[in-house]
């Protein structure tokens, strides 16, 4: 173990843990809570919205996951893995965006959200990447914190999808003079067919599409009453519930794991 990568592994379990606090801290100050505000002010407007049991479900088993591989990465045993290493530093900078990100929406600057959500998105790409999520053997305890990365990556999909379809409805964009209903249905439509080349790009990895699955169940609970939603979303979650089945029929086998 070198001295540099004991000082690198203890750095990364400081940032991820202060910016995972730092996160969660300005979600619950007053007038900050992000399920709030995206509740009073997009409910009837922004039909690329789960209910919110979703988020706050979904947000623990990431928070987890990342805090999990933070303790695991600056054990000694560890500290010296070349794939923690490079991730490391994307890791730091996507969870201090993560932070800043929910500060800004708490402000209720719904615009210059899009312009931090883009960087927290491709940092967590680098993170899977950095990893090899997909492309090496690994334990049983790092396969469950690639679960959780790989959680958060697809849940940034479709909170980018929603972050700009919220910033477009505060800029007041007009839609081209289709409907919010109309466009909701485009959005879960167009979510669905991202989540099939998310599947593809990222080593068939199934946990995406059960993401996806999850927030499109969430957004027929909150919107059965809304036709066009209710019937994107079905289309959607059936969609890829059935890629899913083929995942794990065997048709989706992903390249042959190499040694870590």
């Amino acid at each position: 173990m070198t001295k540099d990568n004991r000082s690198i592994s203890i750095i990364t379990l400081v940032f991820v843990i202060g910016a995972t606090i730092a996160a969660n801290v300005l979600a619950f100050t007053t007038n900050m809570d992000t399920g709030d505000i995206a509740n009073s002010t997009f409910d009837s407007t922004n039909y690329f919205f789960p209910a919110t049991y979703v988020f706050t479900t979904i947000w623990p088993v990431i928070y987890a996951a990342i805090v999990g591989w933070a303790i695991y990465q600056a054990l000694p045993a560890h500290r010296d893995n070349p794939r923690f290493r490079t991730a490391a530093p994307w890791m730091i900078v996507n969870m201090v965006l993560n932070a800043v990100w929910v500060w800004v929406f708490g402000m209720q600057a719904f615009v210059a959200t899009v312009v931090i959500i883009i960087p927290v998105l491709y940092t967590a790409v680098m993170v899977y990447r950095k990893l090899r999520v997909g492309e090496v053997r690994v334990g049983a305890w790092e396969r469950a914190f690639q679960i959780g990365v790989t959680v958060y990556l697809a849940w940034l999909c479709v909170a980018t999808v929603a972050n700009v379809a919220s910033a477009l409805i505060a800029a007041r964009w007009d839609g081209f003079g289709l409907s919010r209903e109309v466009w909701g249905l485009i959005m879960l439509l167009v979510g669905t067919g991202l989540a099939f080349l998310l599947y593809r790009g990222f080593n068939r990895e199934v946990v995406i599409p059960l993401v996806f699955i999850y927030a499109y169940v969430g957004i027929i609970a909150r919107y059965a009453d809304e036709p066009l939603i209710l019937t994107g979303a079905i289309l959607g979650a059936v969609a890829l519930a059935g890629l899913s089945f083929f995942h794990f029929r065997g048709g989706g086998r992903a390249r042959a794991l190499q040694p870590a």
